[in-house]
């Protein structure tokens, strides 16, 4: 039986990698042809929800933990944002656009959801390369979602997700970024969240190639 639940289980892991590349990738042709950018704009909030009930509705270990992290990463990272927009002294002076949809205090609810999708993918992602450390790991996927949000801030301010004041993107934002994603990655193995298979690195995977994708073609529309 329990071999047979493993089965089950791979092949619903199999059929959310599936669904996480083909979303991003239908999403990835709809940013890049002009006529069509209007419509997945205001598809983004529902896509962001679609990757966060993915990681939820697989996840085969304790569920209170995973609740746990989530209630935890999404109050955390929402409260910066609202500090971070309201003072300018996290992140750097900026405001969100309209594409990320409802906002609380001037901040996306759905801001608090980025978080928690992309600390759980760094995360399950550092457990996948066996890295045990969770110091060690912390650093370097506090490092990989720097290299993320690299290629994130352009085409984030392109399609209005957020704006930087006077369009700079400070360095100051990718310092807060790294020390940020530190202490929520420090309390994602704190939890001890178990493994998901192929889950967590075909979410970031995705979502790195996408944006790197749409940064190269930031000045050019391959479609146009």
């Amino acid at each position: 039986m329990e071999g047979q639940t493993d089965q089950d289980d791979l092949k619903v892991k199999k059929i959310a990698v599936a669904v996480i590349v083909i979303f991003h990738l239908v999403g990835l042709l709809g940013f890049l042809i002009p006529a069509a950018q209007p419509y997945f704009i205001k598809l983004v909030p529902f896509h962001l929800l679609l990757m966060f009930a993915v990681i939820v509705f697989t996840y085969n270990a304790d569920i209170k933990r995973l609740l746990l992290f989530v209630c935890g990463v999404f109050v955390c990272g929402f409260l910066v944002e609202v500090l971070g927009v309201h003072t300018g002294k996290i992140f750097g002076s900026y405001y969100y656009g309209n594409t990320l949809g409802y906002k609380i205090a001037a901040v996306p609810i759905l801001m608090g959801i980025n978080w928690v999708i992309l600390i759980f993918s760094v995360g399950q992602m550092m457990k996948a390369l066996k890295i045990r450390n969770s110091i060690l790991a912390s650093l370097l996927g506090a490092l990989l979602l720097v290299i993320f949000d690299f290629f994130l801030e352009p085409v984030a301010m392109k399609f209005d997700y957020w704006q930087w004041d006077w369009h700079k993107i400070p360095f100051q934002n990718f310092i807060a970024w790294f020390i940020v994603s530190i202490i929520l990655l420090k309390f994602y193995y704190a939890l001890g969240l178990k493994q998901q298979h192929y889950i967590g690195v075909a979410m970031f995977l995705s979502q790195l190639i996408f944006f790197v994708v749409l940064y190269m073609t930031a000045g050019t529309n391959i479609f146009a």
